[in-house]
């Protein structure tokens, strides 16, 4: 279930809005900033940050603002978790800026061990100096999230343990399958090489840098890798479409050929925000051989973007560029996720194309919508 299919969460009271935020952002946010940016009624974007010192305060808030401003946000509601000298410099920056860019603000609550305050409300009825006890299990928020197919982890760390390397005998298992895939790669690329060039000396043992360069000398290895990339693909998702999973070499094969970009373009046109591609990706990037990792971290961190698992994707998108700093796919879903850009995005991108050829369509219409990385993560 997507997050603009799940049924509405109607919030009542200030825990009720608290206890919204894990199952908005995926994870119990701890020593955090989250803001809630709603236009009409319904929630634009859910943004979380690290808190930081309180130097760096009025930069957060700006960036904050900018992003409410971006998106047209007419009502914003801010949480922050943790002691009031950390949390209080953002809180009080935030709402001078809200107050200088006309947003109607929601509420702005301190959370801290069990309990809220209130930087809006002076009230001591409802928002006592010592602070407000409150119980998530107490409202009706959890059911309702539960209902509508949404999970919250318990932290940011356990949304990265979800997708971490497999270790131990799995972790070797699937190092033998990798080098079993790399000397199938190289009887390919040598095969078509061959094919095409009977004259030229045979391959050596290819590292997959040397096989990119044989790709660009040989339209004939390009077609054939291209041949077995679709067909590795289509079978993952048809597998994955099932509910069963690849095997070790199976993984093994598909990663390799992901490092050819006619292959991993294939992957991504096929990426969806069904459930079964959080499946698919994720089960890659735990498999992977680490230093293949970025193009499965990409697609993973493109399904979970479109699927809205701001958390899942950012930390999917992490793993990319830690592998890859220039990775350009990983830089391009890294900018959309900065920006909180949400996945309705696509269609209006869909209902506006380019005057220009279908060629230049696809691949302008892909990369206008995708468009440098704070530290947010983000949930549309």
């Amino acid at each position: 279930m997507t997050a603009t299919e799940a049924p509405p969460i109607t919030l009542r009271s200030c825990a009720d809005l608290i206890a919204s935020v894990p199952y908005l952002l995926g994870f119990h946010p701890a020593d955090s900033i989250v803001v809630i940016a709603i236009v009409g009624e319904r929630v634009r974007f859910v943004a979380r940050g690290d808190l930081p010192g309180a130097v760096a305060a009025d930069h957060v808030a700006q960036k904050l603002v900018s992003l409410l401003q971006l998106h047209h946000a007419d009502t914003v509601a801010i949480v922050g978790y943790g002691p009031s000298e950390a949390v209080t410099p953002v809180a009080e920056a935030l709402c001078t800026a809200l107050r200088s860019a006309d947003i109607q603000t929601l509420d702005v609550l301190r959370v801290d061990a069990g309990r809220y305050w209130s930087y809006v409300c002076s009230n001591p009825t409802c928002c006592p100096p010592e602070g407000k006890p409150y119980d998530p299990a107490t409202t009706c928020v959890d059911a309702a999230a539960v209902f509508a197919g949404c999970v919250a982890l318990p932290d940011r760390e356990a949304v990265a343990a979800s997708i971490a390397p497999v270790d131990g005998a799995a972790r070797v298992a699937m190092t033998e399958a990798t080098a079993r895939a790399d000397t199938r790669l190289t009887a390919l690329v040598e095969g078509a090489r061959s094919a095409a060039d009977s004259g030229s000396p045979r391959l050596r043992t290819m590292t997959l840098g040397a096989a990119g360069a044989a790709v660009r000398a040989n339209a004939r290895v390009a077609k054939a890798l291209r041949a077995a990339g679709d067909e590795a693909v289509d079978d993952a998702v048809d597998r994955y479409r099932a509910g069963r999973r690849l095997s070790d070499d199976e993984v093994a094969w598909l990663s390799v050929l992901l490092v050819h970009l006619p292959v991993r373009d294939h992957a991504w046109e096929h990426t969806t925000d069904d459930d079964w591609q959080i499946d698919l990706w994720s089960d890659v990037v735990r498999r992977v051989d680490p230093p293949l990792a970025a193009a499965p971290a990409s697609l993973l961190g493109y399904a979970a973007w479109r699927s809205g698992r701001g958390a899942l994707a950012v930390i999917a998108i992490e793993r990319a560029l830690a592998v890859d700093p220039d990775y350009a796919l990983a830089r391009m879903i890294d900018e959309v996720l900065d920006q909180c850009l949400p996945p309705s995005i696509m269609v209006e991108a869909e209902a506006q194309p380019h005057r220009a050829s279908p060629r230049r369509d696809r691949r302008t219409s892909r990369r206008r919508w995708i468009g440098p990385h704070t530290g947010l993560d983000q949930a549309s």
